[in-house]
Protein backbone atom coordinates (compact mmCIF):
# COMPACT_ATOMS: atom_id res chain seq x y z
CA UNK A 1 0.00 0.00 0.00
CA UNK A 2 2.93 2.32 0.76
CA UNK A 3 4.67 1.99 -2.02
CA UNK A 4 1.09 2.26 -4.18
CA UNK A 5 0.85 5.44 -2.94
CA UNK A 6 4.76 6.65 -2.90
CA UNK A 7 4.14 5.91 -6.80
CA UNK A 8 0.85 7.82 -7.06
CA UNK A 9 2.50 11.33 -5.67
CA UNK A 10 5.74 10.55 -7.80
CA UNK A 11 3.40 10.40 -11.12
CA UNK A 12 1.84 13.67 -10.11
CA UNK A 13 4.42 15.19 -9.33
CA UNK A 14 5.93 14.63 -12.71
CA UNK A 15 2.99 15.67 -13.83
CA UNK A 16 3.40 19.03 -12.09
CA UNK A 17 6.47 19.55 -13.29
CA UNK A 18 5.75 18.83 -17.27
CA UNK A 19 2.70 21.67 -17.16
CA UNK A 20 5.12 23.91 -15.00
CA UNK A 21 7.76 23.87 -18.03
CA UNK A 22 5.61 24.04 -20.44
CA UNK A 23 4.04 27.56 -19.23
CA UNK A 24 7.00 28.52 -19.02
CA UNK A 25 7.10 30.11 -22.00
CA UNK A 26 9.88 33.42 -23.01
CA UNK A 27 7.78 33.93 -25.51
CA UNK A 28 4.58 34.75 -23.02
CA UNK A 29 7.43 36.63 -21.11
CA UNK A 30 8.33 38.81 -23.81
CA UNK A 31 4.37 39.61 -24.36
CA UNK A 32 3.75 41.04 -20.74
CA UNK A 33 6.58 42.96 -21.15
CA UNK A 34 5.81 44.69 -23.93
CA UNK A 35 2.12 44.73 -22.96
CA UNK A 36 3.20 46.97 -19.93
CA UNK A 37 6.18 49.05 -21.60
CA UNK A 38 4.81 49.33 -25.75
CA UNK A 39 7.62 52.15 -26.29
CA UNK A 40 10.40 49.54 -25.90
CA UNK A 41 8.63 47.17 -28.62
CA UNK A 42 7.58 47.06 -31.86
CA UNK A 43 4.51 44.74 -32.97
CA UNK A 44 3.48 43.12 -35.77
CA UNK A 45 0.61 40.53 -37.08
CA UNK A 46 1.51 36.78 -37.90
CA UNK A 47 -1.52 34.75 -38.92
CA UNK A 48 -3.86 37.07 -37.58
CA UNK A 49 -2.50 37.28 -34.12
CA UNK A 50 -0.27 40.01 -32.40
CA UNK A 51 3.10 39.30 -31.59
CA UNK A 52 5.42 41.56 -29.87
CA UNK A 53 9.27 41.84 -29.74
CA UNK A 54 11.47 43.58 -27.79
CA UNK A 55 13.24 45.80 -29.52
Amino acid sequence: MKAKILALLTTLSLGVGLVTAVNANPMQDEQRYCAANPVDCYCEYRGGAKVCFIK
